[in-house]
């Protein structure tokens, strides 16, 4: 419809959390503006979420994405015709879900999607007849959990290696990021940062520790056969544990970053391939972070995290985890580097009660 300048959906939020037992509001505005007057016999509002998963082989010509329906709600916004004049007009909208407990939280990745758009229709009275449509994603967060985090409790990692060097790593168990509406890819300002203390103590000559290579992932694990399913989904409710040297006297695993493809992903608990998943570097370059070799060293550092990352994850047919690796090399170049992998739940501002004190 030529009248029809710019149309646009605007949501009083970035994001919404799913109550655990109340029904979930969503309310916003539908701009319009019309280079002339338009005649509308109605306007609807759609809800549609859906779950997509691309099954498509690298070789293949078309596409194999196979999509299933998580909810279908309608809203009529205006039913009866109405002359509406040049310039813009704001429609507000509340449209209400009842029992949005069993969906799941919206997640975007590689190869599978969890999405919820609004879908607003503009239909012109008289003939011709048409439809205009304007759309604007829905973000669902739920809580991982229904009583307050606190952001400044860390997973402690201590241990001694091969009767070397003793040390006691402590590394922020949470990551909060933000959703902010119309922000969109990577920035230049961090995201979130991760602190880290650690303390070295050397039990051997020439032990020293010369610096910490720090490395930071984002994993994605998917299963086939559960494609469309909603039993599960949000964040995840039972956080990982360490699994190096979470405990004091157990043996820090050195499992390869760079060939994580071929074996068990240490940030899963309970899934090793050959489940589909994809891998991405969410601090590049790493960083290194120096040591001093006099006294007893002592580093504490932030880990900037620039990249847009995702929330941690748990529908059932994509998990979604996060893991820092801290390589801990030493003064003699002889000794094999000691690796740390500790697993970092993301979380969102929106979704979580949160407390900083």
């Amino acid at each position: 419809m030529k009248e029809i300048t710019s149309c646009h959906i605007e949501l009083a939020a970035a994001s919404l959390t799913i109550p655990s037992s109340a029904s979930l509001v969503i309310k916003g505005n539908i701009h319009f503006n019309l280079a002339s007057s338009l005649k509308l016999s109605q306007i609807v509002l759609k809800l549609h979420g859906y779950s997509q998963f691309d099954n498509s082989q690298k070789s293949a010509i078309t596409r194999n994405v196979n999509v299933k329906d998580l909810i279908k709600q309608k809203l009529t916004v205006v039913n009866i015709t109405t002359n509406y004049p040049v310039g813009g007009t704001i429609l507000p909208f509340v449209l209400i879900i009842k029992n949005p407990q069993v969906l799941p939280a919206s997640v975007e990745g590689k190869h599978a999607q969890i999405r919820y758009v609004l879908i607003a229709e503009l239909t012109k009275a008289g003939h011709p007849p048409g439809v205009f449509k304007a759309t604007k994603n829905v973000i669902l967060r739920k809580r991982i959990s229904e009583g307050v985090i606190d952001l400044n409790e860390k997973l402690v990692l201590e241990d001694e290696k091969e009767n070397l060097l003793k040390y006691r790593v402590l590394v922020s168990k949470y990551l909060i990021v933000s959703d902010i509406a119309g922000q969109e890819g990577d920035d230049a300002m961090p995201r979130g940062t991760i602190k880290v203390e650690a303390s070295f103590e050397s039990l051997a000559e020439k032990t020293a520790v010369k610096e910490v290579k720090v490395e930071a992932f984002e994993y994605e694990m998917y299963n086939f056969a559960k494609v469309g399913t909603t039993s599960s989904g949000g964040s995840t409710s039972t956080p990982t544990k360490p699994t190096a040297g979470a405990k004091s006297g157990t043996k820090p695993k050195s499992t390869n970053v760079a060939s994580r493809t071929a074996g068990k992903i240490p940030a899963f608990s309970a899934i090793s391939i050959p489940n589909p998943h994809h891998t991405n570097p969410i601090l590049t370059p790493a960083l290194s972070i120096p040591i001093a070799s006099t006294g007893s060293p002592v580093a504490n550092f932030e880990i900037p995290i620039t990249t847009k990352m995702k929330p941690d994850s748990n529908a059932s047919f994509l998990e979604v985890k996060h893991e820092i690796v801290l390589t801990i090399r030493f003064e003699k170049f002889m000794l094999m580097p000691l690796k740390l992998e500790v697993p970092v739940i993301v979380i969102t501002d929106s979704e979580n009660q949160v407390s900083a004190t």
